[in-house]
């Protein structure tokens, strides 16, 4: 016993050990993909040299040096904002009211000057010929603006009203014109203006209208300034509202023959395409680090919550090779656009293959290496492509999963693939829209996304077969197939063994029913169910349900040679099972659905016959006993049938005693036929209350028609 659990240990320790084993093969495939897809080539190439290649964009990168030409046009074209300048307002409005009291201390000194006996008001003509050079002169430097001397002359002539009015019209003028804001280029057009409206005024001599222009022209100032602030502001604006060059992945960044540029230089350098001394081990380890961590997390997701899938070396050679091939596949797609991407073979087929929820967390592992692989040299990870990449990658993992939850057929497969490429191309339109790409840009992204994924799904359906046959998988699809009445073995076990095939069909029914109320593999158990007694088709009528007539061949057999063709129809259904190439799942059970049981009505017949002579192990099935659950629930359910048949027309009560007393003799008595069996209690208890349902809608009352033959009479 001691040996034997040694050498179970050491057997699972093995296993282990491949499985890490397996996983490490495609982490090395993974990383290498990934590093050749993000690795570019680096060209020899320096400025003002004619360049030997034509070298394209290994992805979207921004021209800096023509961004931001366009963004110093930008900055010349912006609006040059002003402001109005109050403190030379008020120097101006100053100056000119200075003015005018200067015209008024003139004309008080100029008083003094008059003659004593002149009483009268003197004209212009007249200070002319009072004053003499000298004062004139002085009088007209008095003033800033100085006066002219006919000006000078006219405003000593005038009346005091006369200047009042001149003053109360240039005033204003001046103080509504500099308070709305004077440009240099209009300044002209407004000093003309006032001084053409001073000269209409008729209350005014011709002299004192020069005087006013004078005043006007001298103190009518440019009052709008340029506001510094503001302007750049305005600029900066401008600039920021230019939309960045940006040189999309594939296209060209310098032609074959042509001088490279500084500006050219600059956009290989920032995608990483010109040979330099510095080496790539930033990114050799980057990457190492990042795949080695998803790896990592995926393998102890493995270990600790899918140890159905770890322990079991079958689904880890299918999950390493579905990896490998997938990673190579990418490889290839990315050489034409990052959006092409061959995911969904890989998640697809591990949820057919082996299990939902580890093709849940490959998705995630997918959209890590996916998003590298986008990224080009590795320097825009977070760029637009890769977190497109990885968005999409997981959209389309998850919803395609979803979708196959409940298929069971080959067609619905092209459904889940294209609700996982809708899925997909709704992530690309929302990234692409959010980078505010063109319309014909998001509908390309559209096609490249939906058409890669339908073609990922037109392989799946399309291999599907192969993986089903090469890694003896009984997937949905192929036992949805394999129930289909028309199967040559079904149609023969119908026409050469009709009691058999009655027997089968309700076997399959109470099994069906049982093994998803316990959350066993419906579709198994009744695929399962329906073939478990191909084998009596070697001798169909050996067994009482296909005898006719009420004769019985054992009546007139040894007890021994009756048991042992009855036993071997388990060991033919077998081999003609695997004639048909049926999948191993359905072949065990089969194989276990007597397990080794004992052939009690034979034996105990020979044993009246012969006594102790009789060996008991000659009247054994040379089955195992049921290893799973729908091997178990199959066993339960052709026992159960075969007793309650055999009860005839009894009543329900009669029916669920001998229900219980099957399913509680098969767990108690001395075979132990339930003991490798994964089942509970309480999953025991479930499927008797299941049989008792489905044998409830059965054996329902039914009315008992008259005899047309007495009616008649």
């Amino acid at each position: 016993m001691a040996k034997r659990e040694g050498k179970r240990a050491i057997t699972k320790k093995n296993i282990r050990i491949i499985s890490l084993l397996l996983l490490a093969v495609a982490f090395v495939i993974t990383y290498f993909s990934v590093l050749t897809a993000a690795t570019p080539k680096h060209y020899d190439v320096k400025v003002g040299e004619t360049s030997a290649y034509t070298i394209y964009a290994t992805h979207s990168v921004t021209d800096e040096s023509a961004t931001e030409a366009l963004r110093d046009a930008a900055r010349a074209a912006a609006q040059t904002a002003y402001r109005i300048d109050t403190e030379r307002i008020q120097a101006c409005m100053d100056g000119a009211a200075a003015f005018f009291a200067e015209l008024a201390a003139l004309r008080a000194e100029a008083d003094g000057l008059r003659p004593a006996d002149v009483e009268q008001a003197m004209t212009a003509e007249d200070w002319a010929a009072l004053l003499s050079a000298e004062q004139k002169a002085s009088f007209c430097a008095g003033t800033q603006p100085n006066l002219e001397e006919a000006q000078l002359c006219a405003v000593l002539a005038a009346g005091a009203s006369e200047i009042q009015l001149m003053k109360d019209l240039v005033l204003p003028k001046l103080e509504t014109s500099l308070g709305a804001g004077l440009s240099a280029e209009g300044l002209s057009a407004v000093k003309a203006t006032c001084v053409r409206e001073v000269n209409a005024t008729t209350s005014l001599t011709a002299g004192l209208k020069d005087v006013a222009a004078l005043a006007i022209n001298t103190y009518m100032e440019p009052t709008l300034v340029v506001d510094e602030e503001a302007t750049k502001q305005a600029q900066e604006e401008a600039a920021a509202a230019v939309a960045p060059v940006t040189i999309k992945k594939g296209e060209t960044i310098v032609e074959r023959g042509m001088e490279l540029t500084a500006a050219q230089y600059a956009i290989l350098s920032d995608l990483s395409l010109v040979r330099a001394e510095q080496s790539n081990q930033p990114l050799v380890f980057g990457t190492l680090l990042i795949l080695l961590a998803a790896f990592t997390l995926f393998a102890i997701y493995l270990y600790f919550y899918r140890t159905e899938v770890f322990h079991d070396t079958k689904r880890m050679i299918i999950l390493t090779v579905l990896t490998v091939l997938t990673m190579l596949i990418a490889l290839l797609c990315s050489t034409l656009d990052t959006r092409m991407t061959p995911v969904l073979i890989a998640v697809m087929l591990t949820a057919l293959l082996v299990c939902q929820r580890t093709a849940l967390a490959l998705s995630g592992l997918f959209s890590i290496a996916l998003g590298l692989m986008a990224s080009g040299t590795g320097t825009a990870l977070l760029g637009m492509d890769s977190f497109m990449a990885v968005a999409a990658t997981l959209a389309a993992g998850a919803a395609s999963v979803f979708a196959l939850r409940r298929t069971q057929s080959r067609a619905a497969l092209i459904a889940a693939g294209a609700i996982g490429g809708a899925a997909a191309s709704l992530v690309v339109t929302a990234v692409m829209l959010m980078a505010k790409e063109a319309f014909l840009s998001i509908l390309v992204g559209i096609g490249w996304t939906m058409g890669s994924s339908m073609l990922s799904t037109l392989l799946v359906v399309g291999s599907l077969s192969i993986w089903e046959t090469v890694f003896d998988v009984a997937t949905p699809a192929r036992l949805s197939e394999l129930s289909n009445t028309n199967h040559p073995l079904l149609k023969q076990l119908m026409v050469e063994a009709p009691g058999t095939y009655q027997h089968s069909v309700m076997v399959a029914a109470l099994a069906e029913a049982a093994a998803e109320r316990v959350g066993a593999d419906p579709l198994l158990a009744r695929v399962g169910a329906l073939f478990h007694d191909v084998g009596k088709l070697r001798r169909p009528l050996y067994f009482k349900e296909n005898q006719k007539n009420g004769e019985n061949i054992h009546d007139k057999l040894p007890p021994l040679e009756s048991a042992q063709t009855i036993i071997a129809h388990q060991k033919d259904g077998v081999t003609l099972l695997m004639r048909y190439k049926m999948p191993s799942a359905v072949i065990r059970i089969a194989a276990e659905h007597h397990g080794n049981s004992l052939m009690t009505y034979f034996f105990y017949k020979a044993k009246q016959a012969e006594g102790d002579k009789v060996q008991m192990k000659s009247f054994r099935y040379s089955g195992n006993r049921p290893s799973t659950k729908e091997s178990a629930i199959v066993m339960l359910a052709d026992s159960c049938e075969a007793a309650v048949r055999s009860l005839g027309d009894t009543s329900r009560d009669k029916a669920e005693e001998m229900v219980h007393k099957v399913i509680y003799g098969k767990m108690t008595d001395s075979d132990n036929m339930m003991t490798n069996a994964p089942l509970t209690l309480a999953e025991f208890t479930e499927i008797e209350k299941s049989f008792l349902k489905t044998f409830g809608g059965i054996m329902h009352d039914r009315i008992e028609y008259p005899d047309l033959t007495e009616v008649n009479k």
